[in-house]
């Protein structure tokens, strides 16, 4: 059992430096989404900034600026969606692998339960096997005293 209990520290470091390296899988997810965020949003910005200077030009230029904006816009939030639908799958299956150690480590921990109520179990059935048979020997030693005694007696 002790073994188990110092294997578990080792398995507690392991489990912390995986936690936090899924930290930073998710920071990094999140940094990522921002600045494809933040780089959609200039690319926009330029392009409504073009957008104004061609209107003050001249106006049919400026229409189809108009659509070549939406259509940027459109294209940045197809991007940003793809990227949030792959960082959900990811998180899903983290969650998934996660869940599949918590089960192993539950199952495990219930074996060592099991085990050790086994070998307890054992001991004690030991110990009242040891106390019947101690028991057993003291009935026939008395009851032999007994006899002795009432044939004693007789005599007497």
């Amino acid at each position: 059992m002790e073994e188990h209990i110092k294997g578990k520290g080792s398995i507690e470091k392991i489990q912390e430096r995986v936690m936090r390296m899924k930290q930073l899988k998710e920071i990094l997810r999140e940094q990522r989404r921002r600045q494809l965020k933040e780089d959609h949003g200039r690319l926009i910005q330029e392009e409504v900034e073009k957008m104004e200077r061609d209107l003050a030009l001249e106006q049919l230029p400026v229409l189809s600026r108009e659509r070549q904006v939406l259509v940027l816009q459109i294209e940045a939030l197809r991007a940003e969606a793809q990227q949030a639908e792959r960082d959900l799958e990811d998180q899903h299956d983290r969650h998934q692998t996660e869940l599949q150690c918590l089960k192993e480590e539950s199952l495990q921990v219930f074996r060592m339960f099991r085990q050790v109520c086994e070998e307890q179990r054992k001991l004690s059935e030991s110990r009242y096997r040891g106390v019947l048979l101690e028991a057993v020997h003291d009935a026939i030693y008395l009851s032999a005293q007994n006899q002795q005694l009432q044939a004693d007696n007789q005599h007497l």
